[in-house]
């Protein structure tokens, strides 16, 4: 009989480190740097792909151009977005790109309480790098202490 000679095993959550991990985790700050900080219409559109999709559970859908607009300046009205820690996770799509979901909070200087909310984002790999195909925007309710 052969003995098994049993090592152990560290298991990396490649869904919270790794390469694709912090590329994605660099595009999620691209995406918000340029929608709610520096509030750079010109640079949150190139992030999208020509056939984007947006799908927002307050707002609803919105395709095409449509979806790459930044419609307003979040920062002018006090808004800031805070990802939430540790709620990032990248998922690989073969052939395509990637899938990433995460959570993150909403305040707005000056009153009270802020509103959290959970995102999916569908990443498209292109020659050109990371392009935004399909995001959804959901669950946003008052954040709760």
């Amino acid at each position: 009989m052969s003995a098994v000679l049993a090592l152990p095993c560290v298991a990396q959550d490649t869904a919270r480190s790794g390469p694709l991990y912090d590329e994605l985790a660099g595009m999620d700050a691209a995406l918000f740097e340029a929608a709610f900080v520096t509030c750079d219409a010109g640079r949150f559109r190139a992030l999208f792909t020509e056939d984007a999709e947006f799908y927002h559970d307050k707002t609803g859908a919105s395709f095409g151009e449509a979806a790459k607009v930044l419609k307003s300046c979040p920062r002018d009205n006090g808004v800031t977005r805070t990802l939430v820690p540790g709620s990032l996770e990248v998922y690989p799509m073969q052939g395509y790109g990637a899938v990433q979901t995460g959570r993150h909070i909403f305040a707005r200087k000056g009153e009270p309480g802020s509103e959290e909310a959970k995102f999916v984002h569908l990443w498209k790999r292109e020659a050109g790098g990371w392009r935004l195909a399909r995001v959804l925007s959901f669950d946003h309710r008052p954040k709760v202490p």
